[in-house]
């Protein structure tokens, strides 16, 4: 592996981390800050961007910004969808679901005329089957948070999808830059009209608000937006996919979150496809 593609490599894996992390820091501030106001912040952090594409004279192009726009509509539909099912699912549940963006990107693929192999078919077979053990109640019925995060699952691959193509034309700083300020603005409109934007604030809470502000967002959602490129598709979809091990393992550490043995089956299963899926 080349020196550019290695580097790319280990900074995504940081970022995923630190989205795995996010999980239980989401769940934390949960109790504080609704749903909205989480994301906001989330997307706030792009704004620490402006100074450096000033320094760095990039250039805000008219396509850019449309295309940045775009891929922040989807990305605040995604994150509002993973904050609720976090709340209703659970960090471990939630981190597994949401990956399952590595086979919804290849149908997706596939509704837009592109081939899919058995390989890939396999691995969507084998996805609804850990689907099935990890979701499924005994009266046969997803529940409102899984459906949620499968929603999320959807939202992410289309917004990957979108950057694959846009980063071969366009800044990825600036991408960055203007679909989270997005995600921010659409997040604090929403946040204003249902929300309590302003609560009291325990400790903790402020503490959750700076990682998701300069570590969750600014940080982990640029290094993907500026690093994927530099990957293949399927390598850069197999290390974010270790999204969920993150988030069950801080999940497991942090909240004491359990699992079943039959959610622990599917979610082996989720892996499984997802690693077939590359």
């Amino acid at each position: 592996m080349r020196r550019k593609e290695l580097f790319a490599s280990f900074m995504l894996m940081i970022a995923t981390m630190m989205w795995g992390l996010g999980y239980s820091i989401q769940s934390i501030s949960a109790a504080d800050l609704g749903t909205y106001t989480i994301v906001f912040f989330k997307g706030i952090g792009g704004i620490f961007l402006l100074p450096l594409i000033m320094i760095m004279k990039r250039r805000f192009t008219g396509k850019a910004i449309l295309e940045g726009l775009l891929i922040g509509c989807f990305c605040f539909a995604g994150c509002a969808l993973q904050q609720k099912g976090i709340e209703l699912s659970g960090t471990a549940k939630a981190g597994f679901l949401t990956v399952l963006y590595i086979v919804f990107v290849p149908v997706i693929q596939l509704l837009r005329g592109k081939k899919i192999s058995r390989k890939m078919i396999l691995a969507i077979l084998i996805a609804l089957t850990g689907l099935y053990f990890l979701c499924i109640t005994e009266d046969f019925r997803f529940s409102i948070g899984d459906i949620y995060l499968l929603l999320c699952a959807v939202c992410f691959a289309v917004q990957i999808i979108m950057i694959d193509e846009f980063v071969e034309h366009s800044d990825g700083l600036v991408l960055s830059l203007v679909s989270q300020t997005t995600v921010a603005i659409m997040a604090a409109v929403v946040a204003l009209c249902r929300e309590r934007p302003f609560p009291a604030l325990s400790p903790v809470s402020w503490l959750s608000i700076l990682y998701i502000v300069f570590v969750a967002g600014a940080f982990a959602m640029t290094v993907q937006t500026v690093y994927q490129k530099d990957l293949d598709p399927g390598v850069a979809s197999l290390l974010m996919s270790f999204e969920s091990v993150f988030a069950a393992l801080f999940g497991w550490l942090l909240l004491h979150q359990a699992m079943t043995v039959r959610e622990i089956f599917g979610c082996v299963l989720v892996m499984i496809a997802i690693i077939i899926a590359d």
